[in-house]
């Protein structure tokens, strides 16, 4: 089966549980993620490869079922494939880096370095002179992105998240009071960004974020695992979500 062959039904089904939907629709939709890894990753070793193509299902996981199932299915492979190309980029340069520098921070400098077909000084006067406060970083952080990304990484600019809003926008402030509930729906959304994908998905689901609360049960027959595999991964979803908001000074 294609992706072109993925029916509203079929989307409906797997949206209500049914498994053997849910597969069909992930090997159809297999080529595309493939691609996307290959594109963001060129690099990439066999296993490499195959932790970044986990990542991929589980994105395409959570759209399909956020996805509004009255739109045609055509729309699906628009509504999941920037953001499966995004997840990848974010998994490879975390992959790439020891993590000392943030993916985010990395990624925005590749997308500096690549407008500026890879001159150093040119892509400094990008971030280093940007308006918006959120995109600007100070020239040590630049350099110590520009060390970190070395030679082998692709310059290749990322396609940005399922909103169209620009990666560096997504980092809020660690000035912000996050009391506000607006706010706090922000900063989760961040921090379910800014984690393995695999664990988001398993917190999306518990917690009912943007999708329907499934048991651990569901899950694990989503994502081909055991239940206790699905525990596992919630449990290292959050200790990465409270890592990330103490790289970034926030209180979550």
């Amino acid at each position: 089966m294609s992706r072109t062959q993925v029916t509203d039904a079929l989307i409906t089904a797997a949206q209500g549980g049914d498994g053997d939907a849910m597969w069909a629709i992930l090997c159809a939709y297999e080529p595309d993620m493939r691609a996307a890894v290959r594109a963001e990753a060129p690099k990439a070793n066999e296993d490499e490869a195959e932790d970044l193509l986990q990542e991929a299902r589980a994105i395409l996981i959570q759209h399909l079922k956020a996805f509004d199932s009255t739109v045609s299915a055509a729309s699906l492979s628009t509504y999941s494939y920037r953001a499966i190309r995004h997840g990848v980029a974010i998994a490879w340069t975390s992959m790439l880096s020891t993590l000392t520098v943030e993916p985010h921070a990395m990624l925005t400098v590749k997308r500096a370095l690549w407008q500026t077909d890879g001159d150093v000084e040119g892509a400094w006067m990008i971030v280093g002179s940007d308006s918006d406060a959120r995109r600007r970083m100070s020239w040590e952080t630049f350099q110590s992105v520009v060390e970190a990304l070395g030679s082998a990484v692709s310059l290749e600019a990322p396609a940005g998240d399922d909103d169209g809003v620009t990666v560096a926008e997504t980092i809020p402030d660690p000035d912000s009071d996050f009391t506000d509930p607006t706010a706090r729906r922000e900063l989760c959304a961040f921090l379910l960004r800014e984690i393995p994908q695999r664990q988001a998905f398993t917190l999306r689901a518990f917690y009912g974020i943007s999708m329907t609360r499934q048991d651990d049960h569901s899950v694990a027959a989503d994502m081909d695992l055991k239940p206790h595999a699905v525990r596992l991964l919630r449990s290292r979803g959050l200790d990465s979500c409270r890592a990330v908001a103490a790289r970034h000074d926030i209180a979550a």
